[in-house]
């Protein structure tokens, strides 16, 4: 007598059935290409565009294929109706269809640490994409359509012009590059003069970071308070030369005094440190002097200077 299967068992096994099918229709819907177009391989790409296909042959991504023999759909999609139709619109192409708010399709592969902050970062709002500071087919390093400080100041032109004044960080001299103090794709530092800089400044000035017994308050603030990054027709990088700087938080001190006041006064910052005496010629004084002269140690002091009213907060020594 031939074995009958009980139905109650066909029957348990079909909610299993019904959601394995469930969970592989996505994926069978991947495995056809909108459209109706289907992978051609990387050699039916190249036979026709063979300006692309000398220099992508060295390229890093060819090199470097996840996808061997289909590198170019990996990016570009599906060939095989532009292949029949030989139409531009037939693929996909992510260098003139860039959305600063749609997906990026080099951030799929281009996702480590580096590129975590890209999407709030400027470039990621203005340039036209990638493609505008890499070629993607290229061979040169980073895929960089120019190399160095050149493919920045392609666009940041006014920079490059700072970088010329009488004081400026060694750009021009190249003892650093943009990318010494920005991260092209962003990060907490990018672009933004923000106190977090003061860090990004220490890094390098670790002289000037203390602590100090005698702190200067510009300086554990954010170093751009009196200083300017790129360049400045200014000694130091100073965003106005002495005493001009300096009177701009301390406009009525011990030598600058009041323009056209003769007698005594209280400086209002400082009230504790008057009277003092002004003269109708003080402001000369003033202006003629610098006042790092006096107060060399501009940037903070361990030792106590000798005014009896700064109480050996002047930072002379």
């Amino acid at each position: 007598m031939a074995h009958v299967r009980p139905r109650v068992r066909g029957m348990a096994w079909t909610p299993l059935v019904v959601l394995l099918s469930l969970l592989l229709l996505p994926l069978a819907g991947l495995a056809q290409p909108e459209g109706g177009a289907t992978y051609v391989g990387d050699a039916e790409c190249l036979d026709c565009h063979d300006d692309v296909a000398d220099a992508f042959a060295s390229n890093i991504h060819m090199l470097n294929a996840e996808t061997p023999g289909r590198v170019c759909e990996s990016c570009h999609g599906p060939g095989s109706v532009h292949a029949e139709e030989g139409e531009a619109e037939s693929m996909v192409n992510p260098a003139t269809e860039y959305s600063a708010v749609a997906g990026n399709t080099c951030l799929d592969c281009h996702n480590g640490a580096d590129f975590q902050s890209i999407s709030s970062s400027a470039h990621h709002e203005v340039a036209d994409g990638c493609s505008d500071c890499h070629a993607v087919h290229g061979t040169s390093e980073n895929l960089l359509v120019a190399q160095g400080n050149d493919l920045c100041v392609d666009c940041h032109s006014d920079v490059a012009a700072q970088f010329r004044l009488p004081s400026h960080h060694p750009i021009n001299e190249g003892l650093m590059d943009c990318s010494s103090c920005h991260n092209p794709h962003g990060d907490v530092n990018a672009f933004a003069v923000t106190n977090e800089n003061r860090e990004m400044c220490l890094s390098c000035h670790s002289a000037m970071e203390g602590p100090f017994v005698y702190e200067h308050d510009p300086v554990t603030e954010d170093c751009g308070i009196c200083h300017t990054p790129h360049g400045s027709v200014a000694n130091n990088l100073l965003v106005q030369n002495e005493p001009a700087l300096c009177m701009n938080c301390h406009p009525m001190h011990f030598h600058t005094q009041v323009t056209g006041l003769d007698g005594d006064f209280t400086p209002p910052l400082f009230p504790d440190r008057g009277p003092v005496t002004s003269t109708l010629d003080a402001w000369k004084s003033g202006m003629l002097t610098k006042c790092t002269q006096c107060h060399s140690q501009v940037h903070g002091s361990d030792q106590p200077s000798q005014g009896i009213t700064s109480g050996g907060a002047a930072l002379t020594r």
